[in-house]
């Protein structure tokens, strides 16, 4: 029913932006079963030619404890990555139809709320990671004839193509921007990633004054169908509780929540196809529409703190009852320089991907690496092992797992926030080319890379 025009000064096309998931419009899911990962099908203690684990150095960490609302174990040890929609000099949004000004654009208030979700997040003790703190994009905006002098232009997903302007197909410099940001989500080792945007409902100029709150996902990876699906679900009740409360005079509608492949929360892709990502989000991934600029009342509330602290009260609520009843999980940190979860990893020089693999220290042949197992679930872990796979690649690092083999060793039954210390052998297989590790933990049947837990890697090379 949507179709948005751009703002005065930015070009309809960088505006469609149905990548970046404001401007598509509701429609049947193209969305099927998850594809099988028959890779990470794992035998039980099967020997491991890829990496031994040598004595724990420190025993079991207990959790700290806290009186946070989410995650009171060890909400540290959780890490949500926050994106406020579009951003930098030439992408603005949807346009406002009443007044399309930077003030009241959609870059300006989903950013506006993301960092008042960021500050309420670490007020609980939980490592927030921003894909932008400010009017920026990660991919660059150098497009003088707009006036836009930001940072130079990336090829961030390697098709070949950057920018903006004549010659550049539609939506390049859109996919390269979400790209950057899914790849900072992914090597940052979120639990979570949430986009927020703001819908602006036209269609052939015409402005339809509906007020609407609905939430995407996709159901096109293992964990798609539950954690994802549920993630979108919390956040959505929420955010139409809390800006119902919030709006004064007009009604407002739950369009509930729906698996479509919109590029921040696609899958990786498998065909390599200009629209989807080549390294989507392994974590569960949600883009919120948390309401509607085109009816004027609510483009006024979001534009003001009344309504950003409704929109950041629902999404906060959301998570809460997220980690609230996450059985099985794990976080998995390196005690190497960028090996810490949470933590964003230097821009790389060039005018590639910003964002890459730690590496691995040492010269060729095997290395040694001390890694840090948390249980960041809400039940103790069973028998669980560690397991390693290997893959040859000039990408950032993997967007699909490897062929994986467990270690031959069990970990300590950890309490929820536990968490204890490994020495691991790394073993690549080929000193001649970039190696890249994906490190996660199995149950002799399935890794929890499976269920969203975003597996640590490491690689013997950089960019």
């Amino acid at each position: 029913m949507r179709r948005w025009t751009a703002p005065t000064r930015v070009p309809a096309v960088l505006l469609a932006m149905l990548v970046a998931g404001c401007g598509a419009a509701p429609g049947p899911s193209s969305a099927g079963p998850p594809a099988p990962l028959s890779s990470v099908s794992l035998p039980s203690r099967a020997p491991t030619p890829s990496g031994t684990i040598l004595p724990g150095l420190g025993g079991v960490t207990p959790a700290p404890g806290s009186s946070s609302a989410l995650y009171s174990p060890n909400p540290g040890a959780i890490v949500v990555a926050i994106d406020p929609g579009h951003g930098g000099c030439l992408d603005w949004g949807v346009p406002n139809p009443y007044d399309n000004t930077l003030a009241k654009s959609e870059k300006a208030d989903t950013l506006a709320i993301g960092l008042d979700l960021r500050d309420r997040l670490r007020a609980q003790g939980v490592t927030v990671v921003m894909t932008r703190t400010a009017d920026v994009a990660l991919a660059g905006a150098d497009y003088p004839p707009l006036g836009c002098h930001d940072a130079p232009w990336r090829d961030v997903n390697g098709d070949g193509q950057v920018g903006f302007g004549p010659g550049v197909a539609a939506n390049t410099n859109a996919r390269d921007e979400l790209s950057a940001r899914l790849d900072l989500a992914n090597l940052v080792r979120a639990d979570v990633l949430v986009s927020i945007h703001i819908n602006s409902m036209t269609q052939n100029g015409v402005v339809y004054k509906i007020a609407a709150t609905e939430s995407f996902y996709t159901d096109e990876t293992p964990w798609g169908t539950g954690p994802a699906a549920r993630l979108a679900q919390l956040v959505q009740t929420s955010v139409v509780a809390s800006m119902g409360r919030a709006a004064s005079g007009y009604r407002r509608q739950d369009r509930g929540i729906e698996a479509k492949n919109l590029y921040i929360v696609a899958p990786t892709s498998r065909t390599g196809r200009p629209g989807e990502p080549r390294r989507g989000a392994l974590m569960p991934s949600i883009l919120t529409e948390v309401g509607s600029m085109s009816l004027p009342a609510e483009s006024e509330l979001l534009a003001g703190r009344q309504g950003r602290e409704a929109a950041v009260a629902g999404i906060y609520d959301g998570l809460v009852r997220y980690f609230a009843d996450r059985p099985l999980a794990a976080r998995i940190d390196a005690l190497l320089p960028g090996g810490e979860a949470g933590i964003q990893p230097p821009v790389a020089p060039g005018s590639g991907p910003p964002f890459w693999a730690p590496l691995i220290p040492g010269a060729r042949g095997d290395r040694r690496v001390t890694v840090r197992l948390t249980n960041t679930g809400t039940q103790r872990w069973p028998t669980l092992q560690l397991a390693i796979g290997w893959s040859a690649s000039a990408q950032p690092y993997l967007g699909m797992p490897p062929s994986l083999s467990p270690a031959d060793v069990s970990l300590p039954s950890l309490a929820p926030g536990e968490s204890t210390l490994l020495d691991l052998l790394l073993k690549p297989p080929n000193a001649q080319s970039r190696q890249v590790a994906w490190i996660t933990v199995t149950d002799g049947t399935r890794a929890l890379s499976q269920l969203g837990s975003p597996p640590l890697q490491l690689a013997t090379g950089g960019p």
